[in-house]
């Protein structure tokens, strides 16, 4: 072996202390494997790509965005083959392979910290800037942490049908497109991304399915705030912005902390390959083609994690192409154009099985029935709570004020990020469109007309003609207006960390040269008390009211687990929730994905199963939620019909309360502990 080959460089020395270290932790146990495996899953598989498809980043945070999102993708698109060819992935075989990714992705840093010179550090960034980077992302894992603490079970409606796909998951080695024989749904048209990520760390670790859903969880939620600034580093090209995007994304912002509330996995994990995306399409334009290479990876992987977020992404991309059109020549236009194209047809043929199955299962009933996609005026109405909550206000100023400054440098940034916004709006109310229309319609005919270029007045009237047709365009479902509104986190922290490093270097070329030594250390301690104020400011953020299963509930699911037969059908209580469906008003929605009991209430997933189990299980649940007292024989006759065998209440009160059952015949309470009873349906006693 040449000499090179064992060198130890200071940077081999960190390589094996870091390799030491998650080598101890995977041998420690489930709570220490769990870190080090998403360490592994996160970063080896995008790394190892990365290099293949040069250039690498410029700095180091756009890198570990472009590792985590090509990571993310990479996991997403193996599962989707695998599916598509029916073939299960061992816990044997998953071993192996993610050993193998990441001793090649050990060996290739080896090689490439070998005896050549280090990389120069980035410019603009010290140690003072790293330290700085640290304690933000250090106090943003530590109150993810803090806000999950009293949690037993994930929240909210959304964590429990995405804990069964986890489930399935986890069971088939495969991707979640059925539900069976937990519940008669096939072809499942919804997004599994996240689901087979999770389901990896579940099968790697060993780590109890609700414990790997919170902490991962918080740890994707983490990662925002240095993903955020290396957003804000390829936006604004200024490597301090990224300290400011990364402390109000992680310490500042109510969003995405309040995700766990949720149970929002989808789409925190879908938002975190925003950042890679917008570096890699930024390098494509640039005219490098690993950058479109990397886009194209980065968008069919966006698809397969949430195709909500991938609208987002359309949307960013958009605008990051419109600003550099106005700014490039023809050639360099038409390069863009061909690079973008050609990368999109990639990633159309990376997930042609998905978009297939998407077309087939619900594009295609969607479009024979195009009431079905519009939305009720009351779900995609402003939500104004969440549009200001916490800090918001001052968030959206610091914001505005930041993009005002930037234009008046002419900062791409600052024209990107706006119209990043406005691209996202528009699809959740078209009806803006009658609006805007018009305004481009109006100059483009009329330039058109005088220059006699007929394309442009053609296509100048047509947007006269269509705005007044779209002020009543109706949204859908695909994209609405909340949606929206809790993403709008990334473009305002990276905003105000374009205008926050703007504003310093102002401040240091018009300041009397004695003071321009103190602005550095006065920007950075200020930066280190905004992070400790937010990380006490952001604590506790999880919503009280959205918390349905308590310590209690967790107890006696795994008491179900052990003592009742698989076969077990439970009557749960139940609540309206949103269109169709119902959930449950306590921890015994939990019962379907943890103890694998039919519950009378299932996940909301049940939706895309057959119309007939569709609609008998949504008048079990109105018939719950609309019991009162002295409709105890039609709830009777409803256990009689479903064949229920027990009767699950949680602390939590419901339309139904055990008291008045355990003094009807044919009820016998088998448990009863810390606000749970449990009873049983006549043989079942």
């Amino acid at each position: 072996m040449p000499a090179e080959g064992l060198q130890l460089t200071p940077a081999r020395r960190v390589l094996i202390a870091a390799t030491a270290c998650i080598v101890a932790a995977l041998l420690a146990g489930p709570a220490a494997r769990l870190p080090a495996l998403m360490i592994i899953l996160l970063v080896a598989p995008g790394y190892l790509v990365e290099r293949a498809l040069p250039p690498p980043g410029p700095h180091p945070l756009e890198r570990l965005a472009l590792w985590v999102g090509l990571s993310l993708a990479l996991i997403a698109l193996l599962y989707q083959w695998l599916w598509l060819f029916g073939i299960a992935l061992s816990d044997a075989g998953l071993t192996l392979l993610v050993a193998g990714v990441a001793l090649a992705a050990v060996a290739r840093a080896w090689q490439e910290h070998g005896a050549r010179p280090p990389d120069a550090a980035p410019a603009g960034t010290t140690t003072v800037y790293w330290v700085l980077m640290a304690l933000i992302c250090g106090l943003t894992l530590w109150t993810r942490f803090e806000q999950i603490s009293a949690l037993a079970l994930p929240a909210w409606v959304d964590s429990v049908h995405h804990a069964l796909m986890v489930r399935v998951a986890t069971e088939t080695g495969m991707a979640p497109s059925s539900l069976e024989p937990y519940m008669p749904v096939r072809e499942l048209p919804y997004h599994w991304g996240y689901h087979v990520f999770t389901a990896s760390l579940v099968r790697l670790s060993q780590l109890a399915l609700p414990e790997t859903m919170l902490w991962s969880g918080q740890i994707l939620n983490a990662l925002h705030a240095p993903l955020a600034g290396a957003l804000a580093i390829t936006l604004w090209r200024r490597p301090w912005a990224a300290l400011g995007a990364a402390a109000v994304a992680g310490l500042i912002s109510f969003m995405p902390a309040y995700y766990v509330s949720w149970g929002r996995y989808t789409q925190l994990t879908g938002l975190l390959l925003l950042p890679g995306l917008a570096w890699a399409w930024q390098r494509g334009m640039d005219g490098c083609r690993g950058g479109w290479m990397q886009a194209a990876l980065l968008l069919a992987g966006l698809s397969l994690i949430h195709v909500r977020v991938l609208i987002f992404g359309l949307g960013m991309l958009a605008a990051m192409s419109m600003v550099r059109a106005v700014r490039v020549g023809r050639p360099q236009l038409r390069a863009a154009i061909f690079g973008a194209t050609a990368a999109g047809a990639a990633a159309l043929a990376l997930t042609a099985p998905w978009l297939a199955m998407l077309l087939r299962r619900a594009l295609l009933p969607a479009m024979a029935r195009p009431a079905s996609l519009v939305l009720d005026g009351g779900y995609n109405a402003i939500n104004l709570g969440i549009l200001w909550v916490g800090h918001n206000p001052w968030l959206a100023a610091l914001a505005l004020l930041a993009l005002l400054g930037g234009l008046r440098r002419r900062a791409t940034a600052a024209a990107v990020l706006p119209l990043w916004v406005a691209l996202l709006l528009v699809p959740a109310n078209p009806g803006l469109l009658g609006y805007v229309l018009p305004l481009f319609g109006l100059p483009l005919a009329l330039y058109g007309a005088r220059e006699r270029r007929w394309p442009a007045l053609a296509l100048g009237v047509a947007a006269l003609a269509a705005g007044p047709l779209l002020f009543r365009a109706p949204s859908t479902w695909l994209i609405n207006n909340d949606a929206v509104i809790i993403s709008l986190f990334l473009p305002i922290s990276v905003a105000i960390g374009g205008g926050a490093a703007s504003f310093v270097i102002w401040v240091q070329h018009r300041a009397p040269a004695r003071l321009c030594p103190a602005i550095g250390p006065a920007a950075a301690t200020l930066i280190a008390v905004l992070a400790i104020w937010g990380a006490s400011q952001l604590r506790s953020v999880v919503n009280e009211s959205t918390v349905l299963a308590t310590p209690a509930d967790r107890a006696a699911v795994e008491w179900v687990a052990a003592n009742t037969p698989g076969d077990a059908r439970f009557l749960i209580n139940a609540t309206h929730w949103l269109g169709a469906a119902d959930r449950a008003t306590d921890g015994g929605w939990w019962l379907l994905p943890l103890a694998g009991r039919w519950t009378s209430t299932p996940p909301v997933l049940f939706t895309y199963g057959p119309p007939e189990y569709v609609r008998a299980t949504i008048e079990r649940s109105e018939a719950l939620e609309a019991y009162r007292p002295g409709d105890e024989q039609a709830i009777r006759d409803l256990i009689a019909r479903d064949g229920i065998d027990y009767l699950y209440f949680g602390p939590k009160p419901g339309p139904l309360r055990p008291e008045v059952f355990t003094a009807l015949p044919g009820f016998t309470t088998v448990y009863s502990r810390d606000g749970v009873t449990i009873l049983a349906v006549g043989s079942q006693s």
